[in-house]
């Protein structure tokens, strides 16, 4: 029966010390990019402390998942109609850091994407769906198409309104979804 356990542990250790050795590669590969092209030093460095934090906090979901102790996830929250969200500081086009490092990071991309098809992985992104959140944008940096089945978005069911009373007479008011997460409400005179 030990044994058993220290081979899961041993998966453990391989699955996410592959995620840490893929990312940490695309460090290495950043920083050589950054090293040699100047114009886009700033970029790059700041393009490296984010697969950084990436790293730190896919660590952080596993050990907690494997103890036990992972938080509810958030709930969904909703934006206001006509707020639009914060631009990142980097490009958000698709396979921009692919196009920019190369090799190096077609190598990475096909890794992780390999990676996300193991069975221990697929079981992780599915009781955790904060890690896809985490991993979707570096993903579609490094042009990995299409993405795997773990990591894509759930598209969410319209909302659905009452019928309201205003100043009078009856309003109706319709819910549309624009994308996964954003609903516009439109208020009718009936």
């Amino acid at each position: 029966m030990e044994s058993v356990d220290n081979f899961h542990k041993l998966v453990y250790l391989s699955t996410m010390h592959n995620f840490s050795i893929i990312l940490s590669a695309l460090q290495a590969a950043i920083a050589v990019v950054a090293a040699r092209e100047r114009s886009m030093t700033v970029l790059l460095v700041a393009m490296w402390g984010r697969v950084a934090r990436i790293g730190s906090r896919l660590e952080r979901l596993v050990a907690q998942w494997r103890a036990g102790t992972l938080p509810p996830p958030p709930v969904a929250r909703t934006r206001v109609a006509g707020t639009t969200a914060r631009r990142p500081n980097y490009p958000t086009a698709p396979k921009w850091l692919l196009r920019t490092l190369g090799h190096d990071a077609v190598a990475a991309g096909l890794q992780l994407q390999h990676l996300l098809t193991d069975a221990e992985c697929v079981a992780f992104l599915a009781a955790v769906p904060q890690a896809g959140r985490i991993l979707r944008p570096l993903l579609r940096m490094l042009g990995v198409a299409p993405l795997p089945a773990a990591v894509l978005v759930v598209a969410r069911t319209p909302v659905r309104a009452s019928i309201a009373t205003v100043g009078g007479g009856a309003a109706r008011t319709t819910w549309t979804t624009i994308g996964p997460a954003i609903a516009v409400s439109e208020i009718l005179d009936a």
